[in-house]
């Protein structure tokens, strides 16, 4: 576990985003823990977070120029990203949809930057289980404005199994700040009992 990682799931803990108990996920799986980035909800917890994601564009997606924020939690990870990174003084542009199309005001389904063609996307997210709503973010963006993102980049990948990961998202070209591993390696190192929890979940898969 590195630095990096470590200091992700460190977070996630502090803003009590890591919580453990029985819960129901999108895809309709159980588990025994939830990681819910709507709790990463303090300024400076924010500002952080853009932080981790900011490195994460640096390293995985050195050439976006664009980031898009699904509604509703990749809103708050999209804008906080993009002030980090203009900090660094690297600006991009920012765009969000809506879960359903507005038919006054503005209108349609999309919110902010308009992109073109030559557009490099990247979608940010808090967590991908089985990618669908990813999936259907790509479908959305490439219909409305006939360009495809370039990539995903998540908080934490909850799919990977012994570094498997299914075709579907390796088409996404999924990154994620950090893995179940990284939660486990962060846990043990604390002595906490919840990292056999994690540990076994991920063994089961």
């Amino acid at each position: 576990m590195s630095e990096s990682t470590g200091g992700i799931v460190d977070l996630l803990v502090r803003a009590d985003a890591l919580r453990f108990g029985s819960f129901t996920l999108k895809d309709g799986s159980a588990s025994p823990f939830f990681i819910d980035l709507g709790r990463v909800a303090r300024a400076d917890h924010l500002a952080e977070l853009g932080e981790h994601f900011a490195a994460g564009i640096a390293r995985f997606f050195p050439d976006a120029d664009t980031l898009f924020g699904p509604a509703y939690k990749g809103i708050a990870i999209a804008t906080t990203t993009a002030v980090a990174m203009a900090r660094s003084g690297r600006v991009v542009q920012t765009f969000f949809d809506r879960k359903e199309a507005k038919a006054h005001g503005e209108g349609g389904t999309f919110i902010g930057h308009r992109p073109t063609a030559a557009s490099r996307i990247v979608v940010l997210d808090d967590v991908t289980t089985s990618g669908a709503t990813k999936e259907d973010a790509f479908r959305a963006i490439e219909a409305t404005f006939g360009v495809r993102p370039i990539g995903v980049l998540v908080a934490v990948d909850r799919t990977r199994k012994r570094g498997a990961r299914s075709p579907a998202l390796e088409a996404l070209n999924l990154h994620a700040l950090v893995e179940l591993s990284d939660v486990v390696a962060y846990l043990e190192a604390k002595g906490a009992s919840e990292a056999a929890v994690v540990k076994q979940y991920v063994e089961s898969r």
